[in-house]
């Protein structure tokens, strides 16, 4: 398996206190890790391409300002399309209207569960599908989603315990 991304991103070293405190929980670090590879690079990408998968993952990244998280996510997106159009969907003061359906579906979904999960509704998946995407993609969405969210919170935390 790659290298763990949280320990990469936050530059913690084998030997530092964190290092150690992450490696008590080797479970939960190898789970985090295993769902970074499914929601980033399953084997078969579908209808959500890996080059959308960093450019969504950078852009929430963004939104709460995880510098070092957007940074990883903006290589991925270097290294998946490196002239794609996929780049100006990482910044978050990219707008949706006048985008595609698709894409502007996307992005609204996105940037609400992430800014503002408490008011996602049933209408807010409708939207996706009307859309065009199914089910496997709106799964899909939404573990980008959890999983991108969930590495911002822990990174916060670390960050946190390492700089003070």
């Amino acid at each position: 398996m790659a290298n763990d991304v949280i320990d990469e991103v936050l530059g913690l070293s084998q030997g530092s206190d964190l290092f150690r405190l992450r490696v008590q929980r080797a479970e939960l670090k190898h789970r985090t890790q295993t769902s970074y590879q499914a929601a980033l690079k399953p084997s078969d990408p579908r209808n959500l391409s890996y080059a959308m998968r960093a450019a969504l993952a950078a852009r929430m990244a963004r939104l709460w300002n995880s510098r070092e998280l957007a940074e990883h996510y903006d290589q991925l997106l270097g290294q998946e399309a490196p002239d794609g159009v996929e780049s100006a969907i990482s910044d978050p003061k990219l707008r949706p209207e006048g985008l595609t359906a698709r894409l502007e579906a996307i992005i609204r979904h996105v940037d609400l569960v992430t800014l503002r999960p408490k008011d996602a509704t049933r209408a807010d998946i409708e939207r996706l599908y009307a859309a065009g995407l199914d089910d496997r993609d709106i799964v899909t969405l939404a573990n980008l989603i959890a999983l991108v969210n969930y590495q911002i919170l822990v990174t916060a935390g670390l960050r946190m315990l390492r700089d003070n």
